[in-house]
């Protein structure tokens, strides 16, 4: 009965992974081709993603206050409860991206997005691949996404040098300038995000907390 019961809640997690992932896509296109109606798409669906997360924690604490489980199926419940608060904060900043996206529009493009695309890519690869991870119960492909977490901020470095640069010889393009700085910020938390669900991944599989440890395992 149990056992039945957490592959529902895992259908439910990967469910609303899913939904968050897409979130993240459509927010950066429509950052990419200035499209108000597509990014207006993503705010609209962040209520959904809140209902996934209320969702999800009832069914945990009721599955742990029925059942008492131990062992993986404990671990399993609890890091569905972290996995759960990571995704929806994952949508939260899809949703931040859409707004500063429409906040854009209001003016003509600051810089050509040279490095945004490809920071996105690697970001929308990162949660796509902790998700794979989750189904597949891939502790090294866990560990490795959480590596790559650097090569995000390193990314979110280079782009915010280059604009501060742009933004001092330009002062007229401070305003777009400050709403593409928070865009380049919230990215940059996605990336953190998927990261943090990397760990509690490598948590279920394994049974070690990586959180806050650089060694190698």
């Amino acid at each position: 009965m149990l056992q039945a019961e957490i592959r529902t809640l895992q259908h439910k997690l990967l469910e609303m992974g899913g939904l968050a992932e897409q979130m993240l896509r459509q927010a950066v296109e429509s950052v990419l081709t200035r499209d108000e109606a597509l990014a207006r798409i993503v705010i609209d669906t962040d209520d959904t993603i809140d209902e996934f997360e209320n969702e999800i924690e009832s069914l945990c604490i009721q599955l742990i206050a029925l059942h008492q489980p131990v062992a993986f199926e404990l671990r399993f419940l609890t890091m569905a409860l972290k996995i759960s608060r990571n995704i929806e904060r994952l949508g939260d900043k899809s949703v931040a991206i859409a707004k500063r996206s429409i906040e854009l529009l209001q003016h003509p493009p600051v810089k050509p997005f040279v490095d945004l695309p490809y920071a996105a890519q690697v970001i929308q690869t990162m949660v796509k691949d902790v998700l794979d991870a989750f189904v597949n119960r891939n502790a090294e492909l866990a560990l490795e996404i959480r590596e790559r977490d650097a090569e995000v901020d390193e990314i979110y470095d280079r782009m915010h040098e280059e604009l501060l640069t742009i933004l001092g010889e330009h002062p007229q393009l401070i305003q777009p300038g400050i709403s593409l700085l928070l865009l380049f910020r919230h990215l940059e938390r996605v990336g953190d995000l998927a990261a943090n669900i990397s760990e509690e991944v490598y948590y279920l599989v394994k049974g070690d907390i990586i959180r806050h440890s650089d060694t190698d395992l």
